[in-house]
């Protein structure tokens, strides 16, 4: 009878465990991804710096990856990509007007901005998925979700602006940030919709197959890897892989663990790391308002998980909301 008792006690306990440590992968997943888009912002800066028109790169990124993908999609399961024809226009338009123009728009505009004024514009796509899931999905705006939301906003202004101080703000440049930052968006929420019919590596499959073949109908974009010098192929491998694929890939683990907006606040960890990267190898100066800026994201982060923590406690089904 008491053993009895003590597992009617510790049951009811496993499937909370199981969400905390769904949520606490969630969180490393988009810390790792932000990590790694942050190293890879700067081989990037540097191969168009040289001439690569962003076409040309969101090109090759996308392509290299979807080959490694169906890669391993033969080695490992056949089964995997496969897709219902209705399922193909949504996929297409997360593919092409998510992932692709994300990458494009961009890389064009750090062409015309800074890149920490481009990095800014474009994680304002948290605001527009708390947006969204507020008005569209009556997910309840909670007062931490808000406070989480403003200091992320305000922790990449202080990161941003500070390295972009100096530079013109293009009209082109600012219109094409924002874009990036409403398709990023888009494409958040299309791949957390995607996730919960289909593995990761299938979404993500298709997204990169897709945007390849949109900017592979540019002539520029079928230029051989050969003609450029083995530095520039080197740092265009480590951009599709693991500025890429890897960081997509963690992205998508996140999402499927936390809600959009969660995540894209989480994400704005990218120009904080960057200008920690900038500061430690390239002998760039960290200002004051650039390491208030970070602390004001990682207390975002810490809001964030504070309430999700709470929610849990109390119950299972609110966690979700958070």
């Amino acid at each position: 009878m008491t053993q009895a008792v003590q597992t009617d006690q510790v049951a009811p306990s496993h499937p909370q465990e199981r969400l905390v440590s769904r949520r606490r992968a969630g969180l490393l997943a988009a810390v790792a991804a932000a990590h790694l888009w942050a190293i890879s912002g700067v081989f990037a800066k540097v191969l168009m710096t040289e001439t690569l028109a962003p076409s040309r790169l969101v090109f090759y990124r996308s392509t290299l990856s979807a080959l490694v993908l169906a890669a391993i999609f033969l080695w490992r399961d056949r089964a995997l990509p496969r897709l219902r024809w209705n399922e193909l226009p949504f996929f297409l338009a997360m593919g092409m007007g998510g992932l692709a123009l994300t990458q494009f728009a961009y890389y064009a505009a750090i062409q015309s901005l800074s890149v920490g004024i481009a990095i800014l514009l474009q994680y304002l796509a948290c605001l527009w998925m708390l947006l969204f899931e507020r008005f569209w999905l009556k997910i309840p705006l909670t007062r931490a979700r808000l406070a989480a939301l403003l200091l992320a906003i305000a922790g990449c202004a202080l990161v941003s602006l500070d390295t972009g101080a100096t530079r013109r703000w293009g009209n082109a440049g600012v219109l094409l940030a924002l874009g990036a930052g409403i398709c990023f968006a888009s494409y958040t929420l299309m791949t957390r919709h995607a996730l919960k019919s289909h593995r990761d590596l299938t979404v993500l499959f298709y997204g990169f197959l897709f945007s390849a073949l949109l900017w592979g109908a540019n002539p520029g974009s079928w230029q051989p890897l050969a003609s450029l010098g083995p530095v520039q192929i080197g740092m265009i491998l480590y951009v599709a892989i693991f500025g890429t694929l890897l960081p997509f890939l963690l992205y998508a683990r996140a999402v499927k663990h936390l809600s959009a907006s969660h995540t894209g606040i989480i994400a704005t960890l990218e120009p904080v790391v960057a200008g920690a990267i900038a500061w430690a190898f390239l002998d760039e100066t960290l200002a004051g308002s650039q390491i208030a800026g970070g602390c004001c994201v990682l207390l975002a982060i810490a809001i964030l998980q504070g309430s999700t923590q709470d929610a849990e406690q109390r119950s299972p089904t609110s966690a979700q909301r958070t």
